[in-house]
């Protein structure tokens, strides 16, 4: 009988990034998608529990921001060879899942303006809407769900 490596190493199948609760976990999580090796030696591996939980409060980062971090690195194809290299990526990582964030809410913003200038007759709503660009058009899509209501 042939058994996972994931079995071997007593860890459960795969580890989630909701599942990353403690540094051993993350550490664990990291290995699993990028590969990394676990630091050998008990010394080692206090001196990397203590660095990221400091730097974790120091920088207010979050177990989903250092996941996000790593899943970064791997979709992105970055180079990085150690457990340290990681925290160097978790702003950057942060940055492009903002961008993301807001590049989804815009298109949701377009598609609900849309669907309001197919409904909407008045010629000057029909105006602000389709000329509206950026912030204003939030505030215009804004004041046109409050009159709707």
């Amino acid at each position: 009988m042939v058994r996972s490596v994931s079995y071997v190493s007593g860890m459960p199948d795969r580890l989630r990034p909701e599942d990353v609760t403690t540094v051993p976990k993350f550490t664990e999580f990291a290995r699993q998608e990028l590969g990394l090796s676990f630091p050998l030696g008990k010394g080692r591996r206090n001196a990397w529990m203590k660095y990221c939980k400091q730097e974790m409060s120091t920088q207010s980062w979050t177990f989903l921001q250092l996941t996000t971090a790593v899943l970064f690195i791997k979709k992105g194809r970055r180079s990085c060879h150690t457990l340290y290299g990681i925290l160097h990526y978790v702003d950057e990582a942060g940055d492009m899942q903002a961008r993301v964030n807001k590049d989804l809410e815009n298109h949701n913003l377009q598609v609900n303006v849309a669907a309001a200038l197919e409904t909407e007759r008045d010629e000057g709503w029909r105006r602000r809407l389709s000329l509206a660009q950026g912030q204003a058009l939030e505030l215009v899509y804004a004041q046109w769900r409050a009159e709707q209501a």
